[in-house]
């Protein structure tokens, strides 16, 4: 049988403190890393009580079809299609900043293509998120189509 005491005797504080023992530098590969294109970076957008339902209805009807594994992933399927088709967009008609929020959820080539539209139309990254959401929304309810190619995420050529 071991014997543990309950207090130590002798305390060798210069090697049991971890605050004390200097952390190594970091090398120049390790700050110089490439971040993973398909890291996510949630972005949230305001919508209004009847936006919320248009959205959700939306989903509902679509979920079938295109498989989204969640209402944020429909979300972010909806940015990716317009994305594909700046024909489509244009800046929001209306924006009001409320309490209810959505999540979207791009990787770092979409949100850089979303930071450089936001540039080209002189908005907040928010109004253009919500720009490009409502304008893939009006699409879809005058007839357009979503198909599944269409939604899937950028990614970098080689």
């Amino acid at each position: 049988m071991k014997y543990n005491p309950i207090a130590p005797l002798y305390f060798d504080e210069e090697n049991n403190n971890p605050k004390s023992s200097p952390k190594p530098a970091l090398t120049n590969t390790e700050r110089d890393r490439k971040t993973r294109f398909d890291k996510a970076a949630p972005m949230k957008f305001p919508v209004t009580e009847d936006e919320h339902r248009q959205l959700r209805w939306t989903y509902q009807t679509l979920k079938k079809e295109l498989q989204p594994d969640s209402i944020t992933h429909f979300f972010t399927m909806l940015v990716r299609f317009g994305l594909r088709h700046p024909d489509l967009m244009g800046p929001p008609p209306t924006y009001r900043n409320t309490d209810t929020h959505k999540t979207v959820k791009p990787n770092q080539i979409e949100k850089e293509m979303l930071t450089s539209l936001a540039i080209q139309w002189n908005l907040s990254e928010r109004k253009t998120l919500h720009g490009v959401v409502f304008s893939v929304l009006n699409y879809i309810q005058k007839g357009g189509r979503l198909t599944h190619e269409e939604v899937q995420p950028f990614r970098p050529s080689k």
